[in-house]
């Protein structure tokens, strides 16, 4: 419907309303008054007495009286006179009174209605264009919204209670505000200051709210929590991350080695620092298998010898791309690992090989020169899962937020494997 036609519609119905309501106002004070009537009536009562009293004089006058009995018979009438019509205000006055209050308010109703809309409503309503649906909140953002709501309100009340804190911080951290998440265990730490678990998760917010970065501030929370305790497994985690973000290798190895220590070997967290250890024993030009069982170091043309010996059968080969729903979700600085696995059984990767995503569109080969350890190649097994993750942290470790693509079932020796990179990690 145009706005001519709103706003005409609009108006009609505001005049039938006022209509209506002076329907209900006007006729009780337009309406003649009773006692009106009973002005004529009396009125004629009077003219009557004035004819008898003419015919009462008329009657002296003839003789047909005496005065004494002209007298009596005058008073008679005038007695009869004053019972019939009393001494009484103007009823004609008082129905021109309610006659003039009905002419007023007719007129005053509707010019009143419309000043107070005027003054207090909205006119320009119906010529607003419809606005559409506000956006739906995040999933969790909305959940959360109440209760970071109340957090914050009780901690403007209590701001040294420890267990408020951390919970504001978590929760901020859970919507991905991890400003605000650094922020609020910035304040925890001060309440708890020797505490390495509450330095690790600061460190670890602060670096988010930094797009992943663990340079600066955060290594310096890391370096405190693991100075106050060597065995939490958060910062170690974090100190080998930062470690390999500085390409300082063999380091980040050690820091996971360290934290491997702490988790159950059976646990699937294991298989993937197990994955992030061999990398980074890759990226320093060691084999993972001899540094993880302690023994002596590969040099680099043993990898050399190994990529010598694979052939295409032993070998499996495809493009890597994204799709277009998360293309918008790689970042500069954003690395790619392109790995293959048992389809059943340990996830720990078979062969491995990294990539900067913005190489993506990518053609991979994965052989057994890419191989994490000696023993398990990737010719000793006919099928393998092959998986690509883009690393928002730059690190093996998969994290929430990654990016993730996989092909379930890949035949040793396949070509064309087609990877999309099409989830988000939760």
């Amino acid at each position: 419907m145009s706005n001519f036609w709103t706003i005409s519609l609009f108006w009609a119905l505001f005049f039938l309303l006022i209509g209506i309501a002076l329907a209900f106002i006007l006729p009780p004070l337009l309406r003649r008054n009773v006692r009106s009537g009973q002005v004529d009536r009396k009125a004629a009562n009077i003219a009557i007495y004035h004819d008898q009293l003419a015919e009462l004089k008329n009657d002296l006058d003839n003789g047909e009286l005496d005065p004494q009995q002209y007298q009596d018979a005058r008073l008679e009438i005038e007695k009869r006179l004053s019972e019939d019509v009393p001494v009484e205000s103007s009823p004609v006055a008082a129905s021109q009174t309610g006659r003039s209050l009905g002419y007023i308010l007719a007129g005053t109703i509707p010019l009143v209605a419309i000043g107070i809309y005027v003054g207090l409503g909205s006119p320009d309503a119906a010529m607003m264009p419809r606005s559409a649906p506000p956006p739906m909140a995040e999933p969790g953002q909305h959940d959360a919204a109440p209760m970071i709501a109340a957090l914050e309100a009780k901690l403007k009340n209590q701001p040294n209670d420890p267990s408020g804190w951390n919970m504001l911080a978590r929760s901020y951290g859970a919507t991905g505000q991890f400003g605000e998440s650094a922020r609020a265990y910035a304040k925890l730490s001060e309440l708890v200051p020797d505490n390495s678990s509450v330095l690790a998760d600061y460190a670890d917010a602060l670096a988010m709210a930094l797009g992943g970065r663990l340079q600066g501030k955060p290594q310096e929370l890391i370096d405190r929590a693991l100075k106050l305790n060597p065995q939490d497994g958060k910062a170690l985690n974090l100190a080998g991350s930062a470690a390999y973000q500085a390409k300082d290798f063999t380091k980040a190895g050690e820091y996971w080695r360290s934290l491997l220590k702490l988790i159950p070997p059976d646990d699937e967290y294991a298989s993937q620092v197990r994955g992030a250890i061999q990398d980074a024993d890759r990226q320093a030009g060691l084999s993972g298998l001899d540094n993880l069982s302690g023994g002596g170091a590969k040099t680099g043309a043993v990898k050399e010898d190994a990529k010598a010996q694979a052939g295409s059968a032993s070998s499996i080969s495809g493009t890597v791309k994204v799709s277009q729903e998360l293309a918008g979700k790689i970042a500069p600085g954003d690395m790619v690992f392109i790995y293959a696995q048992m389809p059943q059984g340990p996830k720990m990767p078979i062969a491995s090989l990294k990539i900067d995503a913005k190489q993506l569109p990518y053609h991979f080969t994965l052989d057994d020169s890419l191989a994490m350890t000696s023993n398990d190649k990737l010719s000793n097994h006919a099928e393998v899962m092959v998986s690509a993750r883009v690393s928002k942290s730059g690190q093996a470790i998969s994290q929430s937020g990654d990016l993730l693509g996989r092909v379930d079932s890949v035949k040793l020796g396949q070509q064309g494997v087609a990877i999309v990179i099409d989830k988000v990690l939760p």
